[in-house]
């Protein structure tokens, strides 16, 4: 009978001190995503519009970064063909993240490492003469991509869903043309 009055008394202790979402199991979102570590690379290839290959300044082969929180639409994957700006979708981001270039590898303390093909999942930014660019939002604003869905929330939730908003308002990329 203890337990139980232990047990109401703390349900009730956590639905007023933090709402009833932290009084239910399994519905505690715990603390907010926030960028983690940070990394510098040399871009060594872009594989399509959210995924490039990097290496360490020094040489050493990191492989294959997937953008975190874009969907960029599929290169053809023969017998499949290529879906509705793909291509511009990698044109550009060879143009924000080019061959050679170096960037900064951020992680995001609410998602996984790696993606289940074993890609880096990181953000990607890159300094270019006075301005800081991070890439996948560029890609998003551009209307090149949409946002992965599929996950815990980013640390870089809201602006990218703003500039996803903007992008299928504006019509501009695959918005206006798929």
């Amino acid at each position: 009978m203890k337990a139980l009055i232990g047990l109401a008394a703390a349900a009730i202790v956590a639905l007023t001190a933090g709402g009833i979402e932290a009084a239910l199991p399994g519905t505690q979102t715990g603390p907010e995503p926030t960028e983690g570590a940070t990394t510098q690379v040399r871009v060594t290839a872009v594989v399509n519009g959210d995924t490039i290959r990097v290496e360490t300044l020094g040489g050493r082969q990191l492989g294959r970064v997937r953008l975190l929180g874009i969907d960029a639409p599929e290169v053809a994957h023969p017998p499949e063909p290529a879906e509705c700006y793909a291509e511009d979708a990698t044109r550009l981001l060879e143009q924000l993240a080019p061959v050679g270039s170096t960037a900064e590898l951020v992680t995001d303390t609410g998602q996984p490492n790696r993606d289940r093909y074993h890609r880096l999942l990181r953000y990607v930014d890159r300094s270019t003469n006075a301005d800081d660019v991070d890439v996948a939002g560029e890609l998003l604003a551009s209307g090149a991509a949409r946002r992965y869905e599929a996950g815990p929330a980013l640390a870089r939730e809201e602006s990218y869903s703003t500039a996803v908003d903007d992008a299928q308002d504006a019509g501009r990329g695959l918005w206006g043309s798929c």
